[in-house]
């Protein structure tokens, strides 16, 4: 029976402890139409006012695209650009409300026009745009779990802890 009262002594004595550590928490899981899957945890301070993840990168790595610049010493140069596409998100705080943001990476290639480039050189590479999928307001101090199916066929799940 000691045992027992020593071991809730314990528990009482490091809960409040536990809950000190506990921080504020939002869990992302999206899913891609080709069912990519990627998960990001990020954790909110006191202090916390925005966040942008930029692409939410896998493994693997960046798509080269290719990029020609006309004002070189020899004329046109065609060079590689890599770059990522794909989801990511946007995160602020708004009083005592967060505003989440899907956003897709996508990346508009130049790559048959630069190859169809002979005589006529202008400067020409890939741009990345950023469209907006979808927004999500949640209440800050309050538990939110949810599964939406978005306008891209991406797939989100978030889970936000206070």
């Amino acid at each position: 029976m000691k045992r027992i009262a020593l071991s809730l002594a314990a528990l009482i004595t490091i809960t409040p402890a536990l809950s000190a550590l506990a921080v504020e928490t939002l869990q992302l899981k999206i899913v891609t139409p080709s069912g990519d899957s990627y998960e990001v945890q990020q954790a909110l301070g006191k202090e916390f006012e925005s966040f942008a993840s930029g692409v939410i990168t896998a493994e693997t790595a960046p798509r080269e695209y290719l990029a020609i610049r006309c004002d070189g010493p020899w004329g046109a140069t065609k060079y590689r650009v890599p770059l990522h596409s794909g989801p990511g998100y946007l995160l602020r705080a708004k009083g005592k409300r967060l505003l989440l943001q899907i956003v897709e990476h996508v990346v508009i290639s130049e790559d048959e026009t630069i190859a169809a480039m002979s005589v006529h050189c202008i400067d020409t590479k890939p741009r990345q745009v950023v469209k907006s999928v979808a927004e999500v307001e949640l209440e800050r101090g309050s538990s939110a779990t949810q599964r939406l199916q978005l306008a891209n066929d991406y797939l989100l799940e978030y889970h936000y802890t206070p």
